[in-house]
C-alpha cells in the first residue's frame, strides 16, 4: 500500500513538472513579448550604440507589421559594460528580474563564454550578432548561444588566403590573449602550414598601456608581414606605438576588430593604418533586397549608414521573431528548437543564414579593407570584390 501511495505521489509531482528533469509547461506568448538586449550603451569596439539602434529598428518594424500574432515585442536593454563579468551581470538581471527567455547580445566572445553556462542552467536562449570565436562551438552549452555573425573559423581562413596570395613567407602574429585573438591566430596558422613560416607568435593583454616590448620583438624578427588580431581600443595603442617604432614599412594584416576604430579620434593610429594595414571584415549581402531595404530605412531613421554588425543584429531580431511565431510559446527551449528550424537558408540582410548543430553560422561574406584619405578625413574603403566562404568541415 505504501508503495502504491508513493507511486501516486511521485506521479503527481512529475505531472506538475516538479521532479528533476521535468521541464515546466511552456508559457503562452504574453501580450507584450520581452526580448532582452545585452549590449554596450557607450561606444565600444563592437559599436554598441549602433547595434542597439539596429535591434530597436528591427523591433519597430516587426511591431509595425502587427507583431507576433498581434502581440508586440518589447526590447529590454541592459548595459553589457566592458568585461565578461559585467555582461554576465546584465544577463542575470534580465533573467532573474525581467524573466526573459531570449536575449539578443552579448557582443564579444569573452562575454558569451562567461554567460554560456548560466544561460544553459536557466534554459534561456542567447542570439549574438558579433561574437565570432569558433571556440564557442566546442562548449557543452553552445546550443544555447546562436551566432548570427560568421565565425573566426571562416575569417581565419580568409586572412590566411590573403597572406598567401600576397606572397608573404615570413609571418609574425600579434594577437589578443583572448578566445577571439587565439581563435583567428590558430585557424590562420593551420592554413598557412607549408605556405609560410610563422617566425614569432606573441599574445598580449588588451588592457596594457604599452606594447613597445612586443613591437621590438617583432622588429627583430624582420617578418614580411604581421598578423594583428585585436579590438580598436588596444589596436589604437598598438598602431600609434608601431608608427613611432618605425614598423610602418612592414605589411600588417588586421581583422574586423580594428575596422570599428573611429579614425577621427585616433589620428596617429589612422596614419599608421593608411601606410601599413590591410584587413578583413564581415560584409552584408549588399546586393540583396533585404539589405538594401534595411540600409535605406536605417539611414532614414538615424541619419547615418549602418555600421559593422548592424546587419547581423537586425537579422538576429528577425530570426528571434520568426522562432517565437513558430514556437508560439514563451519558453527558451521551445524558442531554441524553433530557431534551429527557421535558421536554415534564412534570407537575411547579412546574407543567407544556416546554423549548424552548435548554433554557429556555416557561411559568411568578407570584404578586404584599407584606410585612405581621399579628402580631408581618413576613412575605411573596401577594396576588390567580396569573398564568400563556407565553414571548413
Amino acid at each position: 500500500m505504501r508503495s502504491v501511495c508513493l507511486w501516486v505521489a511521485l506521479a503527481s509531482l512529475s505531472i506538475a513538472g516538479l521532479l528533476p528533469g521535468c521541464a515546466p509547461a511552456a508559457q503562452p506568448l504574453p501580450a507584450e513579448i520581452p526580448v532582452g538586449c545585452v549590449m554596450p550603451v557607450s561606444s565600444t569596439p563592437a559599436q554598441g550604440p549602433n547595434l542597439i539602434k539596429a535591434a530597436q529598428f528591427a523591433v519597430n518594424e516587426i511591431n509595425g507589421r502587427g507583431g507576433i500574432g498581434g502581440k508586440k515585442l518589447l526590447l529590454l536593454i541592459e548595459d553589457e559594460g566592458p568585461t565578461a563579468a559585467s555582461a554576465l551581470y546584465a544577463v542575470q538581471k534580465l533573467v532573474e528580474k525581467q524573466k526573459v527567455q531570449v536575449i539578443i547580445g552579448c557582443t564579444t566572445s569573452e562575454a558569451v563564454m562567461g554567460a554560456g553556462p548560466y544561460l544553459e542552467s536557466k534554459g534561456v536562449l542567447l542570439v549574438t550578432p558579433s561574437a565570432t570565436s569558433s571556440a564557442l562551438s566546442a562548449q557543452s552549452w553552445s546550443g544555447w548561444a546562436f551566432r548570427v555573425c560568421a565565425g573566426d573559423a571562416l575569417q581565419g581562413v580568409v586572412v590566411a588566403n590573403l597572406i598567401k596570395d600576397r606572397g608573404f613567407k615570413k609571418v609574425a602574429t600579434l594577437v589578443q590573449d583572448t578566445v577571439y585573438g587565439r581563435g583567428i591566430e590558430e585557424m590562420a596558422g593551420e592554413y598557412l602550414k607549408g605556405k609560410a613560416d610563422v617566425v614569432i607568435s606573441l599574445r598580449y593583454d588588451p588592457a596594457k598601456l604599452s606594447y613597445l616590448s612586443e613591437l621590438n620583438s617583432l622588429k627583430d624578427k624582420q617578418p614580411d608581414c604581421i598578423l594583428h588580431v585585436g579590438l580598436y581600443s588596444d589596436g589604437a595603442v598598438v598602431y600609434e606605438q608601431a608608427l613611432k617604432s618605425g614598423l610602418d614599412n612592414i605589411a600588417w594584416i588586421a581583422v574586423d576588430g580594428s575596422y570599428a576604430m573611429p579614425l577621427d579620434k585616433y589620428l596617429e593610429a589612422a596614419k599608421f593604418m593608411e601606410k601599413a594595414v590591410t584587413g578583413t571584415v564581415p560584409r552584408p549581402d549588399i546586393q540583396s533586397t533585404v539589405y538594401k531595404s534595411f540600409a535605406l530605412n536605417y539611414q532614414k531613421s538615424y541619419g547615418f549608414d549602418p555600421s559593422v554588425y548592424c546587419d547581423t543584429t537586425y537579422d538576429g531580431i528577425n530570426l528571434i521573431a520568426a522562432a517565437l511565431q513558430k514556437a508560439n510559446a514563451y519558453n527558451g527551449s521551445a524558442i531554441r528548437d524553433a530557431l534551429s528550424v527557421v535558421g536554415k537558408d534564412y534570407a537575411g540582410a547579412s546574407g543567407s543564414i544556416t546554423f549548424d548543430q552548435t548554433g554557429e553560422r556555416n557561411a559568411g561574406i568578407y570584404g578586404i579593407w584599407k584606410v585612405e584619405m581621399p579628402g580631408t578625413q581618413y576613412q575605411y574603403v573596401i577594396t576588390g570584390p567580396p569573398v564568400s566562404f563556407l565553414k571548413p568541415r
